[in-house]
């Protein structure tokens, strides 16, 4: 067998401007196989990520004029979903859309990483978010200095939710680090998940997305304290950015990207990036996510890729300063 060239990432962003315009002209897209488009999502249907991927989904079908599903596979802190894409063919029609966990901070818990960037190649980032800090409704507290205080009244520590190694996980160490507050990390399977048990008062405090639970915060069910934003998000008004209340060192922005099989070739890899970038501009696309304060930025696979490098790096300054690690 003929080995494939390695792709070159900075090839295909200076071709990408080509690509896009020629994805327009009726029948081009055929040339891509008819056959479906799976896009992997290692989260929980409803989730943030698995709502993004389904619109992506529905956006690029008529661009690509080829089906394109949502496939959730769930667990090992999105090495199950990882894995499964990194083992699929290189053949265009199976895609990896995850977040920056999975090459930004796994990396830095493992001393053998269970997936590693090598094994795909970087597309385009899909969307920056940012997190917000939850409370259950019971928190007798109204501010951040006082839920500080309050916790650390308690005769024990109160329980966060958060998967370790998760981005949640480390916002909330972190949280631990900069304030000094007093709480110990409860795993949990899904938003959903976290919600129902926030809302008995089993879990105290986390660390989510905007729209995970901003229904439920704008309805009095939960508290919500801060959000990593320069603004506040339009579905949460009122909560003010945790910068702008002294807190802006206690957790990070975090995004969504999508990654393909390694060796996947360069002109499906083409296609499929301006496809990407194309439904990143769709008006449904826009009009739901820039509610929530995020940003549907896409980038070549050449700035992708020293994004990634960027914050892996400082995503392992804070995970060695808290000598974290998941072997």
């Amino acid at each position: 067998m003929i080995p494939r060239a390695p792709l070159d990432a900075a090839r295909i962003g200076r071709r990408l401007l080509l690509t896009a315009p020629l994805l327009a002209a009726p029948g081009l897209a055929r040339a891509q196989s008819a056959r479906t488009l799976r896009i992997v999502v290692p989260f929980a249907a409803g989730s943030e990520p698995d709502i993004l991927g389904r619109r992506l989904a529905h956006a690029m079908a008529p661009i690509l004029d080829q089906p394109v599903v949502v496939d959730n596979r769930i667990g090992g802190n999105t090495v199950i979903a990882a894995s499964h894409v990194a083992q699929s063919r290189p053949d265009g029609e199976t895609l990896l859309l995850t977040s920056s966990s999975t090459f930004a901070t796994l990396p830095n818990l493992h001393a053998n990483p269970p997936v590693r960037l090598d094994q795909f190649e970087v597309m385009t980032m899909a969307m920056r978010a940012h997190m917000v800090l939850y409370t259950s409704a019971d928190v007798p507290a109204a501010t951040i200095p006082e839920l500080i205080a309050w916790a650390n009244a308690q005769p024990e520590p109160i329980h966060y939710g958060a998967n370790r190694g998760a981005i949640g996980h480390l916002c909330g160490e972190k949280m631990k680090r900069v304030t000094g507050i007093r709480m110990t990390d409860v795993s949990f399977r899904g938003s959903l998940v976290l919600q129902q048990l926030m809302l008995r008062g089993d879990i105290k405090l986390a660390f989510d997305g905007v729209p995970a639970h901003a229904e439920l915060v704008n309805a009095g069910r939960l508290k919500a304290f801060g959000i990593t934003a320069d603004r506040p998000a339009p579905m949460l008004p009122n909560v003010r950015p945790l910068a702008e209340q002294g807190f802006g060192d206690i957790a990070l922005s975090y995004w969504y990207g999508i990654f393909a099989p390694k060796g996947t070739p360069g002109a499906i890899l083409e296609r499929q990036i301006a496809a990407i970038h194309r439904a990143q501009r769709a008006e449904e696309l826009l009009r739901q996510f820039s509610a929530q304060g995020a940003q549907l930025e896409g980038n070549s696979p050449a700035e992708f890729r020293r994004m990634i490098d960027a914050e892996r790096e400082s995503w392992g300054e804070i995970i060695r300063a808290i000598g974290l690690t998941l072997d």
